[in-house]
């Protein structure tokens, strides 16, 4: 009995604890959520934004994966899109996603 009561204790002090992280982790945009790992250098070389992108682009793919080795929404976007094309991360929280309709009023979507 004791032992089922202390599990049942852990296993709702990790969900909790595991809502909380993520319901803070969704009120911050990308930016600041990224930041965290090694400042302004986690995107940009020396912290600065580069002219093209093309650096973040580079720091976006070597955590995340290729466009052409993610889900089938990013694979038509590869060599044509950088991530900051869709992903404003100075501007969208976490938990925010784009939408295909976004960029696209004739009706394409994912498939």
């Amino acid at each position: 009995m004791k032992n089922t009561l202390l599990s049942c204790l852990f296993t709702v002090c990790v969900a909790l604890f595991t809502f909380s992280v993520d319901g803070f982790a969704a009120q911050e945009n990308l930016a600041d959520y990224h930041t965290g790992m090694n400042g302004c250098e986690s995107c940009h070389a020396n912290g600065e934004p580069s002219v093209d992108g093309g650096y973040e682009f580079e720091q976006c793919q070597s955590c995340h994966g290729s466009l052409a080795g993610m889900s089938d929404n990013h694979k038509p976007h590869d060599s044509m899109l950088l991530c900051v094309d869709c992903h404003a991360v100075h501007e969208v929280n976490v938990a925010e996603q784009p939408t295909c309709e976004a960029c696209h009023d004739d009706g394409r979507v994912a498939k």
